[in-house]
């Protein structure tokens, strides 16, 4: 099995296919078998990357190393170097969007495009969190798992709905801290990295890459206003909302949602 021993931490690997390079990231309900159906596709093409998130799957930190917020971009700016990717298109779901802003921080070099599925990637403003805390209300009585399907799929895809929560099954436990939301008094955002106006630590500026937003019309988790609101935000972006589809969009409408990225990865790369 491929890992990858990086600074802090043990990260498992897999690539598929060959041609420019496509890292998919997957969100806390996954791990690297979540993006199946995206490899299928994608490998004739393209160079397909796919791990698991440390904690996730067979990813593990090394000893006495601490889990704070930002180790999901540090964890995927080491893992680029050690394959030696030079630039990647990234499709990130959910939770991955930690890992992007983390690696926009660190080498904004190294990203062709980036797909961001059901995450606004913390580009935030009030009436965000407003919606967050609405959709925090809403889902109350049931475990966040339990949205990460729409309700039409789970009853009409069962086998694929199985699929979906055995491959969740298959993470380790964790602390329940590790993915919390920031303090209440935490007022950031970070859509002027998605922008490529500054990076908020330094004067350099970074060139603007071409940002997606994917959404499902029965989003839970982070609706489709939300994503609509971001994408106010991060105003050079684009915005596609998927009828009928919940939270995992790449799971439940994969061809039409590879059909999406085979058009965006073709106009960013005449574009390039």
């Amino acid at each position: 099995m491929p890992f990858a021993e990086l600074t802090e931490s043990k990260i498992y690997w897999e690539q598929h296919g060959s041609g420019e390079d496509i890292i998919f990231i997957h969100g806390a309900g996954g791990n690297s078998l979540s993006w199946w159906q995206q490899i299928a596709e994608f490998r004739r093409h393209y160079t397909c990357t796919v791990y698991d998130a440390r904690g996730w799957g067979r990813s593990i930190p090394k000893d006495n190393i601490s889990h704070d917020r930002g180790v999901f971009g540090r964890d995927l700016a080491d893992l680029i170097q050690e394959l030696g990717i030079r630039k990647s298109h990234i499709v990130a779901q959910s939770m991955g969007g930690r890992a992007v802003i983390g690696l926009l921080q660190t080498a904004p070099q190294t990203v062709r495009s980036l797909t961001l599925c059901g995450t606004t990637a913390g580009a935030t403003n009030d009436r965000i969190r407003e919606l967050q805390d609405s959709l925090k209300v809403e889902r109350a009585n049931k475990k966040l798992y339990e949205y990460s399907l729409s309700p039409s799929f789970t009853k009409n895809n069962v086998p694929l709905a199985t699929l979906y929560h055995q491959i969740r099954r298959l993470n380790p436990p964790r602390n329940k801290d590790v993915l919390g939301r920031p303090p209440k008094n935490y007022k950031g955002s970070t859509h002027e990295i998605l922008t490529g106006i500054a990076r908020p630590d330094t004067s350099i500026k970074t060139h603007q890459i071409p940002v997606l937003y994917v959404v499902g019309e029965h989003d839970k988790i982070t609706s489709p206003e939300m994503i609509k609101e971001a994408a106010t935000l991060v105003k050079h972006s684009k915005i596609r909302e998927f009828k009928d589809a919940g939270h995992s969009v790449y799971f439940e409408q994969a061809d039409k949602f590879n059909a999406l990225l085979h058009e965006f990865f073709q106009e960013t790369e005449v574009t390039d």
